[in-house]
């Protein structure tokens, strides 16, 4: 698989592949674990949403920020970002604040960000949903984080969905689920999925032509 830059590859991969596909080719190349768990409730704001890029860390804790300049970091953050990034945001405890908003995704996406995943609230979700930002969270809360919580660092290893996330990685997410892949395997994982998805559409059109179940099986192996 070759693109001319990283944003073709991220769009290739947010129009072909879907995190089950993904999940598969980390499970059989011995890396479980890869998925965010389902039990963390981390879902997108709109079913459409899809966002694959590189992971650019948020971390949070509960803090009095005083009102001088509470996102201090937070704004570092987002001015920092780049074409093809995606922030992951968590926090070092279960806050009640939405630590994610409509004008930090205006801001993101213009910086050109592909999407933010948020282990925690969003603030803005009718808005955000009415600009299709792809943002993934456990729900809504319209609590502020001044003199609540604040950014403590960014672009650091942070937990995130029950998993180890580095900056850097690839992420993909979308309705089923989101899926980190570990860098020092990630052109294999890319290509394997690839071939996967190529598998399975044939797949798909021998059981629409009413082709039997099992016969599909043996002669792909794949379902």
């Amino acid at each position: 698989m070759k693109f001319k830059n990283e944003i073709g590859l991220f769009k290739f991969m947010e129009r072909f592949f879907y995190s089950g596909a993904l999940s598969d080719i980390l499970d059989a190349m011995g890396y479980p674990g890869c998925a965010a768990s389902p039990h963390a409730l981390i879902r997108p704001l709109f079913p459409q949403a899809i966002c694959a890029g590189r992971i650019r860390t948020l971390l949070n804790a509960p803090r009095k920020t005083g009102r001088e300049d509470p996102y201090r970091l937070a704004l570092d953050f987002i001015d920092s970002l780049k074409p093809g990034d995606v922030a992951v945001a968590t926090s070092t405890k279960p806050l009640e604040t939405g630590i994610m908003g409509e004008l930090s995704a205006t801001a993101m996406r213009k910086r050109g960000a592909r999407g933010c995943l948020v282990d925690g609230y969003t603030r803005d979700a009718r808005k955000i949903i009415r600009m299709q930002f792809p943002t993934f969270a456990k729900g809504a809360s319209p609590i502020d984080t001044t003199d609540r919580a604040a950014v403590i660092k960014y672009d650091c290893p942070v937990i995130f969905g029950g998993r180890r996330v580095l900056p850097g990685q690839i992420v993909f997410a979308d309705l089923d689920g989101i899926i980190f892949i570990p860098r020092e395997v990630e052109e294999k994982v890319l290509r394997e999925t690839a071939k996967k998805v190529r598998a399975e559409t044939r797949v798909r059109k021998e059981l629409r032509a009413g082709k039997k179940a099992r016969r599909v099986w043996e002669k792909y192996h794949v379902f």
